[in-house]
């Protein structure tokens, strides 16, 4: 999963607008940051300029994921950064050149007009990409998250409508599944549940785009909505019965509940 090397990347620049501990980051950036960048500089198609294959953050699918290249694009700006504050000016340059490229390079081949989304995947078969057109939250929240396009791109946009109307469920609760056809877990034949994780992310498109108070009620829909399927103890789950709204699979998940946290704090 490449993804999570460059999503490391990714929260050490965090780490560093918060704490500005440049002894720590000096530290990491010879035997961790510069490694990992160039790792994710030499795993890349030469031809399209995207990620090699790797499984995506799913663990299910191999192939050239959405996420994964958005993070691997948001982990090279981020050793850029770090290279520039360190001065290793080749390395800046190398490491932004190479990042815009694959930016380009998503927006090329990722994004598809006929389903107004970015696709979940693709592969390379006889010398030709093939796709995987599923609907998935996590290619347009990663697009977003790392920075790929500005919240308020109309490809963004335009693909949280899309969102809006073929992912996300309208049974008994509400919320909004992984991708299309998500079959883990599954309670009821043909209908996949809900995430928080996902749930969540959508919310925090809204309090993202969010311009004035008003702009908020979406975002104060969802955090109710997970208050309303949670326990007194708080204790988040993974998935939700999506007509029963009974918690299900891992329980807790700590990723559940850093992501209502992160939702509050946007």
């Amino acid at each position: 999963q490449e993804d999570e090397t460059a999503i490391v990347i990714i929260a050490l620049r965090e780490h560093y607008r918060v704490s500005r501990d440049l002894e720590f980051l000096e530290e990491m950036f010879n035997p961790f940051i510069e490694k990992a960048a160039d790792f994710m500089l030499a795993y890349r198609d030469l031809e399209t300029k995207l990620p090699l294959p790797s499984y995506d953050l799913w663990e299910e699918k191999h192939g050239v994921s959405t996420f994964t290249s958005s993070a691997v694009y948001g982990g090279l700006i981020a050793g850029a950064r770090f290279a520039k504050l360190f001065e290793k000016e080749n390395d800046e340059k190398l490491f932004s050149t190479t990042a815009e490229k694959m930016r380009e390079a998503i927006l090329t081949y990722l994004y598809d007009k006929d389903i107004k989304m970015f696709v979940k995947l693709c592969n390379t078969q006889n010398g030709e990409l093939v796709y995987d057109k599923t609907i998935d939250m996590s290619s347009i929240h990663a697009i977003y998250a790392y920075g790929v396009l500005d919240i308020d791109d109309p490809l963004v946009e335009e693909s949280i409508k899309t969102i809006e109307e073929k992912l996300r469920i309208h049974t008994g609760i509400d919320g909004v599944p992984r991708y299309e056809g998500d079959r883990y877990y599954v309670q009821v034949d043909g209908v996949p549940n809900p995430w928080y994780i996902t749930t969540l992310w959508l919310a925090q498109y809204y309090a993202r785009t969010a311009r004035k108070a008003e702009d908020l009620e979406e975002v104060r829909y969802w955090l109710n909505w997970v208050v309303m399927h949670s326990p007194l103890s708080g204790v988040l789950s993974e998935q939700l019965h999506p007509f029963t709204g009974e918690q299900l699979s891992a329980n807790p998940l700590t990723w559940s509940h850093a992501e209502y946290v992160c939702t509050v704090m946007h």
